[in-house]
Order: C-alpha cells, then sequence, then structure tokens
C-alpha cells in the first residue's frame, strides 16, 4: 500500500467499506430468518428436522459473513492507518 496515491487508497477505503455493508446486511438478515424460523417452530409449523438443517445452513452463512465482515475492517484499518502516517 505504499506506492499507492491517496486517491486509490481512498476509493479501497471506501470499497471496503462498501463490502462490510454488504457483509452486514447480509448478517442482519440472517438474523431475522433465523428469529421467523424460532417463531415457527415455537407454533409447530416446522418440522425439528427441518429446523435444525436451516438453522445449521443459515448459522453458517452468518459466520462467513461475520468473517467477511471482520477481514473487510481489518483491511480498512491498514489503510486508514497508512493515510494518517502518510499526512504527518
Amino acid at each position: 500500500m505504499k506506492n499507492l496515491t491517496d486517491d486509490e487508497l481512498l476509493t479501497m477505503a471506501y470499497s471496503e467499506v462498501k463490502k462490510m455493508d454488504t457483509h452486514l446486511w447480509s448478517q442482519i438478515t440472517i438474523s431475522v430468518f433465523l428469529i421467523a424460523q424460532s417463531g415457527l417452530l415455537i407454533f409447530n409449523l416446522v418440522p425439528l428436522g427441518l429446523f435444525v438443517f436451516l438453522w445449521i445452513l443459515f448459522f453458517c452463512l452468518y459466520i462467513f459473513h461475520k468473517h467477511k465482515s471482520k477481514k473487510s475492517e481489518i483491511k480498512l484499518q491498514e489503510i486508514l492507518d497508512e493515510l494518517t502516517s502518510r499526512n504527518i
């Protein structure tokens, strides 16, 4: 990142923020599905086997998006650190 210009770093930072936003919205959507599915199970509208299968699937997707969001956050912090060190 040392050989990139400030504009290129800002563009990279903006793209990382967009990635984080996408992954965070995915996490919210998956959480809503998990809550809705739990509600359906409480009222016996979903069989237990289907509930467990979908819960594991959605939970794995949640963890995946959480990992990707954290990865983007770390990269964004590196970009911001580089920009801050240049301004001194």
